[in-house]
């Protein structure tokens, strides 16, 4: 299921940024738990434009999301909340 729809109801998030927020298990390591504040801490510079599309999307992949389907994902969510 995306983050686009859970049981036909939209998920609001407060800050658009929220919605390109990512989490570890509580197993996770040391590195990872790392790579995932870098991640969630580029969220609001790339969106406000302060990084560019290239270096977050090149962030994304070091730390193994696939970033056009993490970000497309996003881009089905806003569609849907624009409707």
């Amino acid at each position: 299921m995306s983050i686009a729809s859970d049981n036909n109801c939209l998920w609001l998030p407060e800050n658009i940024e929220d919605l390109l927020t990512v989490s570890v298990n509580g197993q996770a390591d040391n590195s990872t738990f790392k790579g995932m504040h870098i991640i969630n801490g580029a969220a609001r510079p790339w969106l406000t434009g302060v990084m560019d599309d290239y270096t977050y999307f090149e962030l994304l992949d070091h730390y193994g999301i696939n970033p056009l389907a993490f970000v497309g994902e996003v881009e089905e969510h806003m569609a849907l909340l624009m409707r």
